[in-house]
């Protein structure tokens, strides 16, 4: 009997060639979706890596100052699948905000550092006493550049942490055999690397500065926290001598400090959860699409089933005579839809980065970057069998409603047929102003079941769409890098920058906020006290006092999400302060940093007492002018109206502009000329450069999202005219009953074509409301907090134009071939 029910199966699948073809299109789209998201997936996940080691090089963590013995130790470690090394020569200030750091590699630079080693011309260095230096620190140095050139530089390293307990300062005349692509990415830090040949440290340096800096790889990533923490207690690594490669780390996922689980694994935890969110609604998108056909096949053959039942067909064998159907064409569909997918995932790729140069991806040539997509997009075939079992299980949940009413048709109802009884509300009497329009409306209300389907599968697409756009920026490496506070830093460490230029740049119409700061430092005496000025505070050996003052714009760009609101207006106001608590550490048998003041204490300074409101420490933000590094001891923060009262300087040590969105970026670049000139001493840095280059880092990741985006937009859209073309085709008796009446082609039309847009812009409001908050969990995935975001009008104006497009087209496509039909055989059509 079941037999005979397959053979049913596949003859009603041959004779219902219209259903047939539309779910076979729905499956091919579902099968094609999921294999597209697979490959673009892997390549993705390997840019997203490529990206990282682009902004912090090739590593996981980096160990400072290690001796011989030490690199040794980790070199023979199983633990490890890679140990490199490099010794730092010195470094050199180029202006107070920017300073320049050589390196020596004894590695490959190449492919630990490519950023910092990419070549414009010339080669690298080989040999000691050669330098390779990037194009724009020979501008800030004043050199032709010139192959061959001599170069002498004043350079100073410290023997630990950037602590001034000792240094060695000299100079060094080095020939110059290469110029590196300038590099902005550490202009935050106020740092650019240079390259030395091998042997120079040796030949330059005495033997108690000659420490090394060991990048580290591991083999297993699971352990990572766990290796990273026996390595430092083994060697007996400072905490400050551990740094960590965050973007890197954040690519692969893995956990890089204690508080993971507090903190960056929520993060982690709403980013899964998001990207399940988007592939559920992907696939539900298509779902409802083959749930929609099979509602209306049922429907029409509901006499068919009764007699089925009537004669002695089971429940259990209608089920399978409507999911028959569906299997039957998932075995022709899923295969399809997977080979098409994996070529247009190929295709995809390989378009996108098209648009932009090979050397963003960190390849020479397109034919190797072409080889990298296919890599990364190779070796899918569990998943494939995953996305195939994907696809049959969507496709079968989307038939068991089908399945069901099938099943539970009663013979003798359904063979009989069913009267419909209409039920009129009483109305009152309006003027028709639009007959054609208030029909299709009639229309939606009669069948409010397929119509909310429809409506709901036009709001799965649209979701998609919109939370895609947002997803898409969780790819980005380069969120984990600091912030910088403004566009541009201002440094005058002389004779300061007067209130009265902070207040004719924060009038420039170019200028949206301007972050000010003073700043004064205070050695200690043999007693420990500060020179210069009195205070309250005990301080400590090897520490010392700094005085820092910010305006209000600084203080809410630093301490807005750490103070209350009224302790902000304190701090404001000059009635409070923030301190910064030195780090505790030990340099041979002497103790540092030792000084310690809780939050609500009070301190006094130069007279004035007022109570501390916060109190940072460990390895908390510090402050210093421009970017000259930290200098170990107590920071005591107020706000400017406070600061000169302390100090008696009113002057400002540098500014911060922050530009409006619609600035003249050029304009304003000669207004800090200007102020250069003005006031001897200044010095501009900008961070355009810095920032334009992150942005180019993650713009092979965008190019490559966006064409996964535009590919299920289409998906989507797709599926519109799929589940449109169904309800139209499925009334084409109607239609020919309207004709019979008198509708002319041109009326019929109207009517569809309001249907059609009633279903787009009901779909693109519910649509945009969803994408809205799909986007509120993607932004909580890289902030792991959950609150309200901008609305993304675009992405929503993109989506509700296009759903709209589709529902028109949809309706078009099918009424163009309907109307074509005579009266009298649209009347009698059957499918």
């Amino acid at each position: 009997m079941m037999k005979s029910y397959r053979t049913l199966a596949l003859k009603e699948t041959r004779a219902q060639k219209i259903t047939s073809i539309l779910i076979l299109v729905a499956i091919i789209l579902s099968s094609m979706m999921t294999a597209v998201i697979g490959q673009s997936a892997g390549v993705l996940s390997a840019m997203r890596q490529r990206q990282a080691i682009t902004l912090g090089g090739n590593r996981y963590v980096t160990f400072l100052q290690m001796n011989q013995e030490q690199v040794a130790a980790l070199q023979n470690d199983p633990r490890l699948s890679f140990v490199g090394n490099y010794v730092t020569l010195g470094t050199t200030a180029l202006n107070p905000s920017l300073s320049l750091g050589l390196n020596e590699y004894q590695e490959d630079v190449v492919a630990i550092y490519p950023t910092v080693s990419r070549l414009k011309e010339g080669r690298l260095p080989e040999a000691p006493m050669e330098i390779a230096l990037p194009e724009d620190v020979l501008q800030h140095l004043g050199l032709v550049g010139s192959l061959g050139e001599l170069v002498s530089l004043p350079l100073s390293k410290p023997l630990r942490h950037g602590i001034e307990i000792s240094s060695y300062d000299f100079m060094a005349d080095f020939l110059l055999v290469g110029i590196l692509e300038s590099n902005y990415l550490n202009y935050t830090f106020g740092g650019v690397t240079g390259v030395v040949g091998k042997g120079t440290a040796a030949s330059l340096l005495p033997k108690n500065y000659l420490y090394y800096n060991v990048d580290i790889r591991m083999v297993n990533k699971s352990t990572f926290h766990e290796t990273v923490n026996d390595l430092i207690s083994t060697l007996g690594v400072h905490e400050l001598d551990t740094l960590y490669n965050v973007p890197y780390l954040d690519a692969l996922g893995i956990r890089y400090d204690s508080d993971w689980s507090d903190t960056s694994g929520r993060g982690f935890s709403l980013m899964l959860a998001a990207g399940i969110m988007v592939g559920l609604l992907l696939l539900a998108a298509a779902g409802l699409v083959i749930y929609n056909i099979l509602k209306i096949a049922v429907s029409q053959r509901i006499r068919q089933y009764g007699t089925l039942r009537a004669i002695g067909g089971e429940k259990r064998q209608l089920y399978f005579l409507v999911t028959a159907q569906v299997l039957l064409l998932c075995v022709i569909g899923i295969p399809i839809g997977l080979l098409l997918g994996t070529l247009s995932a190929k295709g995809i790729l390989t378009a996108a980065t098209s648009f932009v140069s090979s050397e963003i991806f960190l390849v020479q040539n397109r034919d190797e970057l072409n080889l990298l997509i296919a890599e990364s997009s190779s070796g899918k075939g569990i998943f494939l069998l995953v996305s195939a079992f994907i696809t049959l299980f969507f496709a079968l949940i989307a038939a068991i409603p089908a399945a069901r009413y099938a099943a539970k048709v009663s013979p003798t109802v359904a063979m009989a047929g069913r009267n419909i009884k209409i039920k009129r509300r009483n109305r009152k009497t309006k003027k028709i102003r639009n007959y054609e329009a208030l029909y299709a409306w009639l229309n939606l209300k009669r069948n409010r079941g397929r119509t909310a389907i429809t409506i709901l599968s036009l709001v799965m697409s649209i979701t998609v769409f919109i939370a895609l756009q947002s997803f898409s920026s969780l790819l980005d490496a380069s969120s984990a890098m600091p912030d910088h506070l403004g566009d541009y830093s201002v440094v005058n460490e002389y004779g300061g920058i007067s209130s009265g230029e902070l207040a004719a740049l924060e009038a420039d119409k170019n200028v949206f906020a301007v972050a000010a700061e003073q700043f004064s430092l205070y050695d200690l005496d043999e007693q420990y006290l500060p020179i210069g000025i009195e205070t309250s505070i005990t301080l400590g050996i090897g520490e010392c006092l700094q005085i820092v003052g910010l305006n209000d714009c600084w203080i809410e760009d630093a301490f807005a999400q750490r103070l209350a609101p009224e302790q902000m207006e304190q701090l404001k106001a000059g009635e409070g302060c923030v301190i910064r608590n030195p780090i505790p550490m030990q340099v041979g048998e002497e103790q540092i940093g030792t000084t310690q003041i809780e939050a609500g204490t009070n301190i006094a300074v130069a007279g004035k007492e007022f109570p501390v409101l916060l109190s940072l420490n460990g390895y908390d933000t510090y402050f210093s002018v421009g970017n000259n590094g930290f200098t170990n001891g107590i920071q005591v923060l107020v706000s400017d109206r406070l600061y000169p009262q302390l100090t008696g300087i009113e002057t400002y040590a540098e500014l911060r502009p922050i530009l409006s969105s619609d600035a003249d970026r050029s304009a304003f670049d000669k207004v800090l000329e200007s102020l250069s000139q003005r006031i001897p001493g200044s010095t501009v840095l900008s961070y355009e450069q810095a920032d334009r280059q992150e942005a180019e880092s993650f713009e092979q990741i965008r190019l490559l999202a966006w064409g996964l985006i535009l590919f299920v937009a289409i998906i989507g859209l797709l599926n519109i005219i799929n589940t449109v073309y169904t309800n139209i085709h499925t009334r084409i008796a109607e239609i020919g009953m309207h004709r019979a009446i008198g509708m002319s082609a041109e009326g019929l039309y109207s009517v569809f074509l309001w249907e059609g847009a009633y279903y787009g812009l009901f779909a693109a409001l519910i649509g945009s409301i969803a994408g809205y908050i799909c986007t509120i969990f993607v932004e909580a995935a890289k902030t792991d907090t959950i609150q309200l975001s901008a609305v993304p009008i675009i992405p929503i104006a993109e989506a509700t134009f296009l759903a709209i497009c589709a529902c028109l087209l949809a309706t078009c496509i099918p009424l163009w071939k309907i109307t074509k039909l005579s009266i009298v055989d649209s009347i009698e059509a059957v499918e």
